[in-house]
């Protein structure tokens, strides 16, 4: 959702959100096998890049991350 706020249209950005969170291949319409996220804003990019971040690392151990527990121990 935050990417089509950016003004990306909706198809773009689901497909550009699960092959990053996913870390597979190339999305549909303009990230696409023939196209690249190079129009995309740098805000974009940096959503893009923390569901990489996430989708790799795995949901339960970024949040341990902030959690307060893990820094105190």
């Amino acid at each position: 959702m935050l990417l089509t706020l950016l003004g990306v249209e909706l198809i773009s950005s689901v497909t550009a959100s699960i092959t990053t969170f996913g870390n597979i291949g190339p999305g549909f319409n303009l990230f696409g096998p023939m196209g690249n996220y190079e129009s995309l804003l740098p805000l974009g990019k940096i959503i893009l890049i923390s569901n990489m971040w996430v989708g790799r690392l795995e949901l339960y151990t970024v949040l341990v991350l902030f959690t307060s527990d893990f820094w105190h121990s």
